[in-house]
């Protein structure tokens, strides 16, 4: 299309439209990211310390809590999350 042309030809409004339209969807979505964004550093999520030992959906909590070999008790698992400046005094022992 030429430029310096004020209106667009008919042959174009449908693509205008398009156009328009995924520029709103770019402008909510850019929106709605700068809220998540807003709210995770507002709020502070806190996590757990081992954020794998989660029962799996159709495990009842007793069942999970009995047996343990379904979540992660390794060492890194066993500190708070996060994580405090100097954990520890000397290097764990690996077993």
């Amino acid at each position: 299309m030429p430029r310096r042309i004020p209106d667009y030809p008919d042959a174009f409004s449908g693509w205008n439209a398009v156009s328009s339209f995924g520029s709103l969807v770019s402008v909510i979505a850019t929106i709605l990211f700068g809220y998540i964004i807003y709210d995770i550093f507002v709020n502070q999520p806190v996590s757990n310390n081992n954020p794998w030992g989660v029962a799996s959906y159709f495990t009842s909590e007793s069942l999970f809590i009995e047996n343990e070999s379904q979540s992660s008790n390794t060492l890194e698992w066993t500190l708070a999350s996060p994580i405090p400046f100097h954990a520890f005094k000397m290097l764990p022992a690996q077993s």
